[in-house]
């Protein structure tokens, strides 16, 4: 592969088109015209190629995105609070902000593949994620912020659940339920809000077994 820098036109139409097509994705699935992704891009449809020569190549490049916004609202979080509650609650504020979690289920059945290899860039960027996030829901935990039993995984289904719009109202409503519903998220998370610090009564979801899951998954 070429490590050769984009131009600067080049580097811009990449950018539009990886936008244009997590904004089609979101709305249209997965399988969404490529065509009309060209399109919301303002590029022709041989660009599009030029630069992703097919869609999964394009789905990839959006999943990769994805994963590099977390990582960087990761770093902004904890650039910003040194208390890992706060960093916490920042970064789920964001990623529920920014509709991350909305992509995770359109992008995951279509890249299998790379999540099954152990190897997979996906899999590794992946993995790398969740052992910061792991990182930050410890140290919240032990600080006494974070009650017990709170995994990453929780955390990130969580953020799925409330970015995703309910279809039958309108934007102004789905906005003040989305943000009412994320206090209330929050709060359940949050050890000093709650009468005790009792840790969730369940048996814990791994990163392994959700894997699983997800491969058996029709």
């Amino acid at each position: 592969m070429s490590t050769t820098p984009l131009r600067a036109d080049a580097r811009r139409n990449r950018e539009q088109i990886i936008n244009a097509a997590r904004e089609v994705f979101l709305e249209q699935g997965i399988h969404a015209s490529l065509e009309e992704i060209a399109r919301r891009a303002g590029v022709g449809i041989a660009t599009l190629y030029r630069r992703f020569p097919d869609r999964y190549t394009l789905v990839q490049q959006v999943a990769l995105e994805n994963m590099a916004l977390v990582g960087a609202e990761l770093d902004r979080a904890a650039a910003e609070h040194p208390d890992a509650w706060d960093a916490l609650a920042q970064l789920i504020r964001r990623l529920v902000d920014l509709r991350v979690g909305t992509f995770m289920p359109v992008l995951a059945s279509s890249l299998e593949e790379d999540m099954r290899g152990e190897g997979g860039v996906l899999k590794v960027r992946r993995n790398q994620l969740f052992e910061r996030m792991e990182q930050l829901v410890r140290t919240a935990q032990q600080e006494g912020q974070l009650r017990q039993g709170v995994t990453p995984i929780d955390i990130m289904l969580g953020v799925i659940k409330l970015s995703r719009p309910l279809p039958v109202v309108g934007a102004e409503l789905n906005a003040l339920m989305i943000e009412q519903q994320l206090e209330l998220f929050l709060g359940g998370l949050h050890a000093v809000e709650l009468d005790t610090a009792e840790p969730l009564r369940r048996q814990r979801l791994t990163l392994d077994e959700l894997d699983r899951h997800l491969e058996t998954a029709e």
